[in-house]
């Protein structure tokens, strides 16, 4: 079973909601680090393994701050993993 099961109110609500444009998908290998960095500086491999560990920093920081703005705004279900 993917999903968790739902109220009927839930369900309701959620019925022919096809939600588009639901932000850049960051999860990735190194992609943010790819999207910010020149090319030359993932030649070295030392280089290659602290941006890796920078990238997952960043990507940690980001999930953080989405379940905070989730947790603050009283409007949106707390347990809304669609908010971009």
């Amino acid at each position: 079973m993917s999903e968790s099961p739902k109220n009927l109110y839930e369900k309701q609500f959620d019925y022919g909601n096809n939600r588009k444009n639901l932000g850049f998908d960051y999860h990735e290998e190194d992609i943010i680090v790819k999207k910010t960095m020149m090319p030359r500086l993932f030649e070295n491999e030392n280089n290659k393994g602290f941006l890796r560990y920078i990238n997952n920093v960043f990507v940690n920081s980001i999930d953080a701050v989405k379940t905070i703005r989730t947790f603050f705004n009283y409007t949106v279900p707390k347990n809304d993993t669609k908010i971009n």
